[in-house]
């Protein structure tokens, strides 16, 4: 499901972030091909731990780019991957304990999407389900794409309710980021394939929902709308193929064809 504007956010908040931020970024890179480890984990520690309080706007290269730049370190330097389970680790026990919040829970899910680790995120996030609710309802925007991976219905069925809302959001988000396509900074052919690619990407997962949820009415609208705002054969393909010939059946008795009738295409 879209998390609000994050799409175009990553992609403004990339061009906009200060000079030092960039250059901290930049350096540390630069540390790792040079096979500095330990002077680049220790860099990436301080801006997981301080690059926000320096410029807000980090908020998304810090758990996207930043990230991936610390997995690429610990690759080639155990101590890192040490050091990045360890703070994933710190911050889930705190979420468990009832101190937690949705930046915490954020720095946790992003973390272990790095590792590739999402179901942890379906595991931390069906806790607050049980313990802390209120928490599980602010954190679903953010724990919804692993708990679909994973094919976790029940939380799904709790937290997504109505499917075809869910598919207004995904449209809403898809056509903001059309208006950024003009935007010489942004936009382009590529932020265009980029952002209809997301689109259907959204649009099939809600589908996916919605016959989780044996709800083939709301899928097949949601289908319905999708093609008519991008034509794509994901999207074509997205309802198995017994459901689209049912609904195109006609509500009357069949009509059978008299034996004398020609056949079309026949031999």
């Amino acid at each position: 499901m879209p998390k609000l504007s994050i799409l175009a956010g990553l992609l403004i908040a990339t061009l906009s972030y200060g000079e030092n931020m960039q250059k901290h970024l930049n350096d540390t890179r630069e540390l790792i091909q040079a096979g500095k480890y330990q002077e680049a984990l220790d860099r990436h520690i301080w801006f997981h731990d301080h690059a926000l309080e320096h410029q807000p706007s980090m908020y998304g290269v810090r758990l996207s780019f930043a990230l991936s730049s610390w997995k690429e370190l610990a690759d080639k330097y155990p101590p890192a991957m040490d050091k990045l389970k360890s703070v994933r680790d710190q911050k889930t026990k705190l979420i468990e304990d009832g101190q937690g919040n949705h930046s915490l829970f954020h720095d946790v899910s992003s973390i272990n999407e790095t590792l590739r680790e999402t179901s942890k995120t379906v595991e931390l996030f069906r806790i607050l389900d049980q313990k802390y609710p209120s928490q599980a309802k602010e954190c679903w925007n953010v724990a919804n794409d692993s708990v679909i991976e994973a094919k976790a219905y029940d939380l799904a069925r709790k937290y997504i309710g109505n499917p075809v809302r869910e598919f207004t959001k995904v449209k809403e988000m898809y056509e903001h980021n059309k208006t950024l396509y003009k935007n010489p900074r942004i936009g382009g052919d590529h932020f265009k394939a980029y952002n209809e690619n997301h689109f259907v990407e959204e649009c099939l997962k809600v589908i996916e929902i919605a016959l989780a949820l044996d709800d083939k009415k709301a899928a097949g609208e949601i289908q319905t709308k999708a093609l008519a705002i991008l034509d794509d054969h994901r999207l074509q393909d997205a309802l198995p193929k017994e459901d689209n010939k049912q609904d195109a059946q006609p509500s009357g008795p069949p009509n059978h064809r008299s034996p004398s009738a020609p056949v079309v295409g026949g031999r």
